[in-house]
This record gives structure tokens, sequence and C-alpha cells, in this order.
């Protein structure tokens, strides 16, 4: 048995497409549960046909609160975590249960654009080792573009992945998790309502010497930021806040503090305007696409032609301009960055 768990913030329309596609994603029975934390009675009325048990929380307890409070529902041996703003490719619920016959959780290949064309970054896992890495990249040009390069490579290997395979961090947005190692790691730490709570949660898996696996074949498109943006005022400082405790957990306060002390804002470069769609006159280059200017986190497109376009879904979900840069594969030299405006 396949349990689903939905954590919704006033997305509701959004989290009932999810549960759509997953039930047209397994060939077997699903259970779904969903824990909607919009304090909001029209959300929960417009879930309440999509759900086989809603738990309607009288607070907003996060992400990490919600699936914690979903959990007791779940009746399935796998549990898959869920944002209300994923929707399911497929045989996804299916390859994803099928991944945790010698693993304790797995993640899916998550894609900005419903065509599968856009692919989504892998997470960080946010030690103190990469933390300090990120710090020193702030202070120093010759740093951070050698941190850059190193990022984009790794993004590209992940992207180029065909065969499921052992990884150490996954994205939060959708976990398949055995539930019997759910209940051993004893949940998800509700310091972290918003970010780093997928981070926290893999490393206490990665503790109990648990496998945690990758699997490209299961595809899921993800809707990037949708919840969150609706608190966007908010989201800074509440990054901030998890990103302190994240590491004061692991690390110590005082190695939180430290780390946090050399850091400066992160410097970027100049992004010329450009109407599309771009054109590329090189076959050797990957286009990374961010809501930021920095690309700390950025989506990557293979392009199969010299005229790049933006999937209308992505243009119509962003909230502010729209990076693009174009990389060349097998180095790393960005050849030029340029911005989309609303």
């Amino acid at each position: 048995m396949i349990s689903l768990l939905v954590v919704n913030y006033r997305s509701a329309a959004l989290a009932a497409e999810a549960v759509r596609t997953a039930r047209a994603s397994t060939a077997g029975p699903l259970q779904v549960v969903v824990v909607d934390n919009s304090c909001d009675a029209a959300e929960a009325a417009g879930l309440r046909g999509c759900a086989d048990t809603l738990i309607v929380s009288d607070a907003n307890r996060g992400y990490s609160g919600g699936i914690n409070l979903g959990r007791p529902a779940c009746i399935g041996e796998t549990i898959i975590v869920s944002n209300p703003d994923v929707t399911f490719a497929a045989g996804a619920i299916d390859q994803l249960h099928d991944a945790l016959r010698d693993a304790a959780v797995a993640g899916p290949a998550l894609f900005w654009d419903a065509g599968h064309r856009w692919m989504l970054p892998p997470g960080d896992l946010n030690t103190a080792p990469e933390k300090l890495d990120e710090a020193l990249a702030s202070r120093s040009r010759a740093w951070r573009e050698q941190r850059d390069r190193r990022r984009f490579r790794k993004r590209v290997a992940f992207w180029s992945q065909q065969q499921t395979r052992e990884t150490r961090m996954l994205s939060g947005a959708v976990m398949a998790i055995r539930a019997a190692d759910f209940d051993r790691a004893e949940g998800f730490d509700e310091r972290f309502s918003l970010y780093f709570e997928e981070s926290d949660f893999l490393r206490r898996i990665a503790a109990l010497r648990r496998r945690i696996v990758h699997v490209p074949s299961a595809r899921c498109h993800h809707l990037f930021n949708q919840s969150a943006a609706q608190v966007a005022s908010e989201a800074a400082a509440r990054y901030a806040q998890s990103e302190l405790r994240y590491l004061e957990k692991w690390n110590g306060p005082l190695a939180a503090r430290i780390l946090k002390r050399i850091e400066r804002p992160a410097p970027y470069g100049a992004a010329e305007p450009i109407q599309l769609p771009l054109r590329i006159d090189r076959d050797d280059v990957v286009i990374e696409a961010s809501p930021l200017p920095t690309f700390a986190t950025a989506a990557g497109h293979f392009p199969a032609g010299r005229e790049i376009r933006i999937p209308a879904d992505v243009l119509s979900a962003r909230t502010g301009d729209l990076f693009l840069r174009v990389v060349v594969r097998d180095t790393g030299a960005v050849l030029g960055t340029y911005k989309i405006t609303p």
C-alpha cells in the first residue's frame, strides 16, 4: 500500500491536481492524506473531494509540522510526502515505491515545466564545509568563479543521470519514504517549518546508515516555490532563521555564528535585458534559468536547436525577473547572462 501525504498552504486547486495526477501515476490503490495548513474554511472545502483523509490544522505548522501531523493517518508501507505544487508523470508513484525495495528514501527527477525539458537542480545538504565554501565565495571573486563552475558541473552530472543512484540530498518537494524508516528517524524536525527540513531529515536518515536514492525515470513537474511565494515578504527572514537553526543543530552555536559572520551578501554580475527567443550559435552549451541573479540555484535545459524559448508555464509562474545564462557544458564557462522582465 502507498500513502500520498500532501501538505497544503493556500493552494487547494494545485493540491487537487497533484492528487489527480498521483492517482493516475500508479497501477495500485493509493491512500491520499491531505493536511491543510491554510486556516481557511474555503481551502478545506476545496480539498475534501480529493482526499481520503483531510486533516485541517488549527495553525500553519509549516511543511515539517504538516508531515508529522499527517503521518499517523498514513497506512501505507510507503509514504510519499509532497508539496501541493507538483504533478506526477505516468508511473512516477510506482517507480518511487519500487525504489524503496533497497532504500529508505527515494526522490524523482523534477522539472520546472510540464513538458519535462527544464530540469530542476539537486538540493544542497548545507554541511559546514559547504557553508564555508559559500561564505568564502561571497568574499572572493576568484573563489566565487571556481565554486560556480564546480556547482555547474555537479548540476550537469545530476541532470545527465539515467539510472537510479545513491545520493546524499534530494528536494523536499517530493520524497518517497519507507514508513518504518520515517518512524525510525522520528519524523521531521518542526524547528524547520520552511527551508532546511529535508536536509535535516536526510542527514538523520544517513546517520542511520540507510540508503537515499535519486530515480530519474520517475518524473514530476514542480511549480517551483508557489506556496512559499505567497509569503514572499517573509521568505528571506524565514530562510535566514532556519539556516541559523540548522547550522547550530549540526555544528554548534559557535561554529554557526562564525560561518554567518564570514558571509557577505552574494554579489552578481550584470545581466543583459533580452526579448525571447534567445538565439545561440553553439551546440555544446547548457541554458540555465533562475529567479536569482546569482544563479545559486538554477534549472537547466539541454537545447536541441538554436532558438531558446521559455515554456509558458514557467513564465506565468514567475513572480519577478527571470535570469538566463548560456554555459559551456564541458568547462562551465559562461558565454552570456540575460534578464527577462515581467
